[in-house]
């Protein structure tokens, strides 16, 4: 048996700090997207309160190094619970308690540029009537779990299926309790 992959470093990581909470996170590339619950960030070694940048729920960091990507800053403004990548990572799909995205209203639902941090203005969903937990993407459609009842005026238990190129509704609803 292999042991090499049960070993524990005490190496210190220099990643980016926040002020709060983190709910998700997706590696694309050599990039780490973070959704959560938190204002501020930090590089790694600044004390709590210091040195801080503005982050409203989301941000991205370098992986192999650990520093802030500073060009990636969208507004959201609540909880980031979830987040995935389209299959090519040019996108990031998230989900959570949120009503808007840079000024725009987005239920809960939304799509950014990997590359910019940038609303995807084109993907607009009705969004769902209360919190998304979970979200996942192929190239042609988004899901979304959560504790919803529907989305936008149609019923929808729990989970919902949105177009990847448009957000437009799609006729995937199963049920759940």
């Amino acid at each position: 048996v292999d042991t090499s992959d049960l070993v524990v470093s005490a190496d210190a990581l220099p990643t980016v700090q926040i002020d709060g909470v983190v709910w998700s996170q997706k590696v694309v590339g050599n990039t780490v997207f973070v959704g959560g619950d938190f204002a501020n960030a930090r590089p790694a070694g600044a004390a709590s309160g210091t040195n801080l940048t503005p982050r409203s729920n989301m941000l991205a960091y370098d992986i192999t190094t650990g520093e802030l990507i500073t060009g990636f800053d969208p507004v959201v403004n609540g909880a980031v619970r979830a987040v995935t990548a389209s299959p090519d990572g040019a996108t990031i799909y998230i989900a959570g308690d949120f009503t808007e995205v840079d000024g725009v209203r987005r239920r809960r639902v939304a799509a950014l540029s990997a590359a910019t941090g940038e609303l995807i203005a084109s993907f607009a969903p009705v969004g769902v009537t209360s919190q998304s937990r979970a979200i996942a993407a192929t190239n042609d459609t988004v899901f979304v779990g959560g504790s919803f009842t529907g989305a936008g005026n149609v019923v929808r238990s729990n989970l919902a299926a949105f177009s990847a190129v448009d957000g437009a509704l799609v006729d995937w609803a199963p049920t759940t309790d």
